[in-house]
């Protein structure tokens, strides 16, 4: 069985959850805020984790598309 690796992220702005997730971090716990001072943002510390990518994902296609170019130019 594999286990998943992964890696975290902290955040202290509301506002910047919305880009994480979109990144693809989840948002597994709040410190330091009740809720009306989780709506004002003061104080509170967000903790994100996701998945590690694997090496195939860390590639992007801009990547990928050099790497093949520099290697069809060697051949």
């Amino acid at each position: 069985m594999i286990k998943t690796k992964w890696e975290y992220c902290r955040a202290n702005d509301f506002n910047e959850l919305h880009v994480l997730g979109r990144q693809g971090w989840e948002l597994v716990g709040v410190t330091g805020a009740g809720s009306a001072e989780l709506e004002a943002d003061r104080g509170a510390t967000f903790y994100l984790k996701r998945p590690v990518p694997s090496i195939r994902e860390q590639i992007t296609s801009e990547q990928r598309d050099r790497a093949l170019t520099e290697r069809q130019g060697t051949e």
